[in-house]
């Protein structure tokens, strides 16, 4: 296959599905604030180890996790254990995709420390949900009168 047609394969894959996308932390977060203290907190285990991956990529971009673990191992597989259930979902999405990524996948789940899913339903459960929403604001609650009496106060 030519350049371009890896190419084309790789963006079909990974670029146009959400149920199979490279950052873990979107299966864990979304798309919510919560994300953001959680590229935050990835990218400061980075500096914190003395490495500095590109400014133009996410710090959750799944190969910089991978070359991270793999130079500083102490930090990077645990790091990868967290995400564990977001790797073992894109595992699936690629197994059901007959993606060839999948034995990649395969390969680093089988590496992590400590069991995957129970079941092949309790890793899907999460995509089948899909990432967690996020509700911003105070509907749930009962508009409060104003204390002098003229209108609503939240």
């Amino acid at each position: 296959m030519a350049a371009l047609g890896f190419a084309a394969q790789y963006v079909a894959t990974f670029d146009r599905s959400r149920r199979r996308c490279l950052y873990p932390t979107y299966y864990t977060d979304g798309d919510t604030r919560r994300r953001g203290a959680s590229l935050a907190r990835v990218k400061s285990l980075y500096r914190d180890h003395g490495w500095l991956p590109p400014e133009d990529e996410l710090p959750d971009y799944l190969p910089l996790m991978l070359e991270f673990a793999a130079r500083a191992p102490a930090a990077g597989v645990p790091l990868l254990s967290e995400y564990r259930a977001a790797l073992e979902v894109l595992r699936f999405a690629l197994l059901a995709y007959r993606s060839p990524y999948a034995d990649l996948l395969q390969a680093v789940c089988h590496c992590l420390p400590g069991a995957s899913p129970a079941s092949r339903e309790a890793a899907l459960r999460l995509a089948r949900n899909g990432p967690p929403a996020e509700s911003v604001g105070l509907e749930p609650f009962p508009a409060q009168p104003a204390p002098n009496g003229q209108g609503a106060r939240r």
